[in-house]
């Protein structure tokens, strides 16, 4: 299953970006190990966004909860449960195939 992680700040930013080396080798690590599919910030730094695959919910926040920013109180997260129905051009795009997909 996919889980979609919306991390915002909860401290100013001078304060959290002095662990982003920290933030990046831990992000590098899930890449690697293959627990996360993409990650970024948006634009105005307000979130960053990660897609994780893991197979519970719980498994999920653990790997959230494992975030230097998060677990250095930086950062909080909220985790959606993501029914992944298309990507790249792949997947169901008319309603009978959706009702199939299920």
């Amino acid at each position: 299953m996919w889980y979609l992680v919306m991390r915002r700040a909860v401290k100013p930013r001078e304060e959290w970006t002095v662990n982003l080396d920290q933030h990046l080798v831990w992000m590098k690590q899930q890449h690697d190990a293959g627990r996360i599919l993409f990650s970024g910030p948006t634009p105005d730094r307000k979130f960053g966004i990660y897609v994780i695959k893991a197979g519970s919910k719980q498994e999920a926040d653990q790997i959230a909860a494992s975030d230097p920013y998060t677990a250095a109180g930086f950062c909080t997260y909220d985790l959606y449960e993501w029914e992944v129905h298309q990507i790249m051009g792949a997947g169901p795009f008319t309603a009978a195939e959706m009702r199939g997909h299920r």
